[in-house]
């Protein structure tokens, strides 16, 4: 239903809300001030680095504890930078690509650049409920940057006009709550992918080089230490260097048909036909295509079976995920398929995932960077014995799998506080005060 059917409520400037609830801008809740920087020129200015000083970047941090900077009191003094104290919600004015707009709170006392402005702390509004009412309403402040596309910025006195619909303090407060336990939920959950990724990165920086070792006869995995010299560097006695076209049948996709866009080819089809694009969104596996072929799309293009290891050669190169179901591409992508019994498929994903930087490194510089199969098919790597390969392979997939499954619980509590924020703070959804963990309904 529907809040305008309903009694109790009123119209606003910010639409409909609660009869309780007043609406006000935020220049008469709070102060509201722009930072500075002090000259980069006066080394006294920065040294010693004594005063917490924020960049514009930094507002993506969204609880801001501490800063990558600090400016000496002597710069303090001589710039218009301030202290703002804790608690102030800071605002980007500018900043590159979707920074401006974007708000964080202070948990410490800090200065900051001109490029942030900061909304002092009052008595009249609970800051935490003012940062989740400002967040929430993050395309709406873009849009009110003067100036035109990328060079619109925000000033003082477009913050100060913002209205705010603020409910009585206690409410204001439970509302804060909820939505902070949320995103106490999602920084944990952030923080878990990063301890994941990092353990990740460290191992696929040593596994293609020294592997895992060697299972005794307990099943324990012990070290190699027995090294010898190969094509490839040092490598474990044991293992043997192998080109990627000894182990596997390297092709590139096809479509020929001119112009390449003809709905002819694409009506009706249900034949996934995946871009360089696809690929480089992929986890592991790829999850979608960009277009599907009908039977006569197929005729102009080449179909990969299951289990084929994609790799992009143009564009963005080196990026690499698997076929779940049978797939088509264009000739902008290559795809692998293991011939030999002595190579695992998932340990070779690993290994051509890890070795992106010497793909793109030897990639021609033309109007559009790419590579072909003169540089894939005799990418030169040491193979392991298949044991230790499919030990890497599990090791590996293992941390993806807990990445897949620390990105979908993101997701759902992402949309869970996206949910709540349009209920709460418009006032749809009421909040019990003897339950500050309940939102119901009115």
């Amino acid at each position: 239903m529907s809040v305008t059917d309903k009694s109790g409520y009123q119209e606003s400037a910010v639409g409909w809300i609660p009869s309780e609830w007043q609406v006000t801008v935020i220049g008469d809740l709070a102060e509201v001030s722009a930072g500075g920087t002090p000259a980069t020129s006066h080394d006294e200015y920065w040294n010693p680095p004594e005063v917490p000083w924020m960049s514009s970047g930094e507002v993506h941090l969204r609880r801001v504890r501490s800063t990558e900077k600090k400016i000496s009191k002597l710069g303090l003094e001589n710039s218009a930078a301030k202290v703002f104290p804790k608690k102030s919600i800071v605002m980007a004015l500018a900043g590159q690509g979707k920074t401006r707009g974007c708000v964080a709170v202070l948990e410490a006392e800090a200065a900051t650049n001109q490029s942030l402005a900061a909304i002092y702390p009052s008595k009249l509004f609970e800051t935490d409920f003012l940062f989740h009412n400002l967040d929430w309403r993050y395309k709406e402040l873009r849009s009110l940057s003067s100036g035109e596309g990328g060079r619109g910025g925000l000033n003082l006195s477009i913050i100060k006009s913002v209205p705010v619909a603020l409910p009585p303090l206690p409410e204001q407060q439970k509302i804060a709550a909820i939505l902070t336990t949320v995103d106490d939920k999602l920084e944990v959950i952030a923080c878990q992918i990063d301890a994941t990724q990092t353990i990740k990165r460290g191992l696929m920086q040593t596994v293609f080089s020294r592997g895992v070792g060697i299972q005794d006869a307990n099943g324990r995995w012990l070290a190699h230490t027995d090294l010898k010299d190969s094509e490839v560097g040092e490598i474990p006695v044991g293992w043997v260097v192998r080109s990627l076209e000894s182990v596997a049948n390297v092709e590139r996709g096809k479509f020929s048909a001119r112009p390449r866009n003809d709905p002819k080819y694409f009506e009706d089809g249900n034949i996934p036909f995946i871009q360089t694009g696809d690929i480089a969104s992929s986890t592991r596996f790829v999850r979608k295509a960009s277009q599907f072929l009908n039977l006569k799309g197929l005729e102009v293009s080449k179909l990969f079976p299951v289990g084929t290891i994609f790799i992009t050669i143009a564009a963005n190169i080196g990026d690499v995920a698997i076929a779940k179901t049978p797939m088509a591409c264009p000739d902008s992508v290559v795809g692998i398929n293991i011939t030999a019994e002595v190579c695992d498929g998932t340990w070779l994903y690993y290994l051509l995932k890890n070795s992106k930087d010497y793909f793109d490194s030897r990639a021609t510089q033309n109007a559009q960077k790419n590579i072909n199969l003169q540089v894939l098919r005799p990418f030169l790597f040491a193979l392991p014995p298949m044991l230790e390969q499919q030990r890497v392979a599990e090791i590996l997939s293992s941390l993806d799998e807990k990445l897949d499954v620390l990105s979908s619980k993101q997701a759902q509590y992402k949309a869970l506080k996206r949910g709540l924020m349009q209920k709460l703070l418009t006032g749809e959804w009421r909040v019990k005060l003897d339950a500050p963990e309940e939102a119901v309904a009115a």
